[in-house]
C-alpha cells in the first residue's frame, strides 16, 4: 500500500509538471514516458492487491478508484490541451509560411 501511496503522489506531481510545460519543452517528451511508466506500474500494484484475497480494506480500494477517475480526467484534460497547443502551432505555422510566400511573390 505504501509503494502506491507513493505511485499515487508521482502520478499527480508528473501531472502538474505536463500542465505547467509547453508543447515545445523537450522535458515534456520525457516526461510522457514516466506518466506512461507509473501508469503501468500502478496498474500492476492495483492487480495485486485486488488478487490478494486478504486485503478487505474497503475504503483504502474505493479512495484508489477516485483517484483512478481523477487521473484519467486530469489525462483526459492534458491531451485535449496539448492537442489545441499543437493545433494552435501548426496553424501559426502555416500563417507564416502563407506570408513568407506573399513576400517571396514581391
Amino acid at each position: 500500500m505504501q509503494e502506491l501511496d507513493k505511485l499515487n503522489a508521482a502520478l499527480a506531481e508528473l501531472f502538474s509538471q505536463l500542465a505547467s510545460n509547453t508543447a515545445e519543452e523537450a522535458s515534456t517528451d520525457v516526461l510522457v514516458l514516466d506518466l506512461q511508466e507509473l501508469v503501468n506500474k500502478r496498474q500492476l500494484l492495483l492487480d495485486e492487491l485486488l488478487a490478494d484475497d486478504g486485503f478487505t480494506d474497503r475504503q483504502y480500494l474505493q479512495q484508489q478508484l477516485e483517484l483512478t477517475r481523477s487521473f484519467a480526467r486530469d489525462g483526459a484534460e492534458l491531451r485535449a490541451h496539448r492537442q489545441s497547443l499543437l493545433y494552435l502551432g501548426s496553424k501559426s505555422k502555416r500563417q507564416v509560411n502563407v506570408y513568407k510566400a506573399i513576400d517571396a511573390d514581391r
